[in-house]
């Protein structure tokens, strides 16, 4: 559906000449790839644009970075284009606000150090907003996260539910609060425990799951559905359900930059009341219960 919304160049182009693949992210401490994206002037709110701090204000740029190797939420096209919701969507913020975005790539592990040392000035990533890194950063909550089971194309198991995986294999990524939750669940299984394989990446915790490996694996379905739409996940499919271990994801802040992180959450605000959010939800096919109605900022909506 078309709104009255208006639209940025969605690819954003790189200014370097290393380049990172869909998998591959700059190792820790390398400096990160710098790129910017204009803004279309007609779009600006101006009450919005003015809750800006004064630093940003004077500069007209807001300096943002991302490990772009989570599709679709932000990743990089074959032109070496950062693409992907986040990028999208914080390409609608630029425009409200009338400034221009500094991008720069770094890996995930540096991501928090990047805002919390000031080197950037916010991050835009598909980033869990929790309570252990609210000690460290501020999130605007921007979508919601959740992760459900996959299986085989069909599902031939009939697994619907945590107790059918109960004396299988199953993957699931490294790090993740997954991980914690079989640990969790093991007792319930009575003595016929679930054989939980640790995956790298999500790309090898799908592959497991294709091939064989694994009869099941949990994971984000937009990441999941967004891979079988591409042809890199294959013969697979999502269980319905609302999922496990629903949290918001955020973009994130200096604890004292209040004004920039305040003022990103109205324009997001705003995006979410003209409908141009949805319209960036509608083109990456994200489900309504992943969708915010209200911005949150660490977890709780903004009064």
């Amino acid at each position: 559906m078309q709104r009255n919304a208006t639209y940025l160049k969605v690819a954003i182009p790189a200014l370097m000449v290393a380049s990172l693949t869909l998998s591959a992210c700059a190792p820790a401490g390398a400096p990160a790839a710098e790129e910017s994206a204009p803004v279309d002037s007609a779009a600006v709110v101006d009450e919005i644009r003015q809750l800006l701090p004064e630093e940003i204000l004077s500069k007209n740029t807001i300096k943002v970075v991302t490990d772009p190797s989570q599709a679709p939420y932000e990743f990089t096209d074959d032109d070496d284009n950062i693409v992907g919701i986040n990028p999208d969507l914080a390409a609608e913020v630029a425009a409200v606000l009338g400034v221009e975005l500094e991008w720069s790539r770094s890996d995930f592990g540096g991501l928090i150090t990047g805002v919390a040392t000031k080197r950037y000035d916010m991050m835009s990533e598909a980033m869990w907003d929790t309570e252990q890194r609210r000690e460290q950063i501020d999130f605007v909550d921007n979508l919601v996260s959740a992760n459900n089971i996959v299986v085989s194309k069909g599902n031939p198991l009939g697994i619907k539910d945590l107790p059918d995986l109960c004396g299988k294999n199953v993957s699931t990524l490294e790090g993740s609060m997954m991980v914690e939750l079989f640990e969790e669940f093991q007792p319930e299984c009575d003595g016929n425990p679930i054989n939980v394989l640790i995956a790298p990446t999500t790309a090898d915790q799908l592959l497991w799951l294709s091939t064989g490996r694994a009869v099941a694996t949990i994971a984000n379905p937009i990441v999941t559905e967004f891979g079988i739409e591409q042809g890199t996940a294959r013969d697979i499919e999502v269980v319905p359900g609302e999922g496990y271990l629903s949290n918001n994801y955020g973009w994130a802040f200096h604890k004292d930059n209040v004004e920039l992180r305040d003022a990103i959450a109205a324009a997001i605000q705003h995006l979410i009341d003209n409908g141009a959010y949805d319209d960036v939800m509608d083109k990456w096919n994200v489900s309504d219960n992943s969708r915010l109605t209200q911005v949150e900022i660490n977890s709780e909506i903004v009064q």
